[in-house]
This record gives structure tokens, sequence and C-alpha cells, in this order.
């Protein structure tokens, strides 16, 4: 897997996450597990962590979460501080991460970061924006 090079701009610029989970347990455990970790990131969590949000089918016996990052490093961030709390646990017991998409920069960091992780989900990168707008202020 080739790696970004990092530059002003990439480390810089936001970053999107669009992760795909299986669900172990019931749609309400999923529910109840979010629910929880959500309030801690808000709360206690890495500060480049702009918004976060999780959607569950129990239908489907999936849940899908997108989270949007100031930058490269904020993700690296919420990670580091996130990994190892109470909370994370609880959704990993619940849902098993399938397949996480990077929509902006990769970094070599984010690459480093992730071969030192337990991470065995799918890794899409290289999605770099090509046109749009945000009215979030």
């Amino acid at each position: 897997m080739a790696m970004a090079q990092s530059t002003p701009e990439t480390s810089a610029a936001p970053l999107t996450i669009v992760s795909t989970y299986a669900l172990i347990g019931s749609a309400a455990e999923f529910s109840d597990a979010i629910k929880r970790l959500a309030a801690k990131v808000e709360a206690e969590g890495e500060t480049g962590v702009l918004s976060y949000r999780f959607y569950v089918s129990e239908a489907e016996t999936t849940a899908r979460a997108v989270i949007d990052y100031a930058s490269p490093a904020a993700w690296i961030g919420h990670h580091e501080i996130a990994m190892d709390w109470p909370e994370m646990a609880a959704l990993h017991r619940v849902a098993r991460l399938d397949e996480v998409i990077f929509l902006g920069p990769y970094t070599p960091e984010i690459g480093a970061w992730l071969a030192k992780s337990s991470l065995t989900a799918k890794v899409h990168h290289g999605f770099n924006v090509a046109a749009g707008f945000s009215r979030r202020s």
C-alpha cells in the first residue's frame, strides 16, 4: 500500500472517515454502546473530531459511521486517546469494524499508526477532494 507524502496542505486538510461495522450484538446493544462512546468523545476526546455520527440497520445487521476530523493529526489523536477507553471496548464487543474509507489525506503518519494497530478491517484511501462545498460554519 503506497503512502501519500504529508505536506503542509495535507497535514492540515480536513479528513472524513466512512466506516462499516458488522453487528455482533443487537442493534439496540450497538446503539447503547455508541451513545456512551460518542458522549465520551464529545466530552473528553480529541478536539479535532468535528462530527461523530453513527447509523445502525437492524434489518441488515450492519452499522455505519461518518466522522469528520479537522486534520489527519486529529484522526491519530482521537485514536491515541480513545482506543483504551472502556466505552471503545464495549463497542468492539457488539460490532466488528469491517471497512474504513479515508476521504481526504492519508498521510504516512496514519499509515504508520495503522501498521502498528491490530486493525483487520479493509482500508481504502486515495480519495482526494474533487469538488463540493459545505454549508456548516
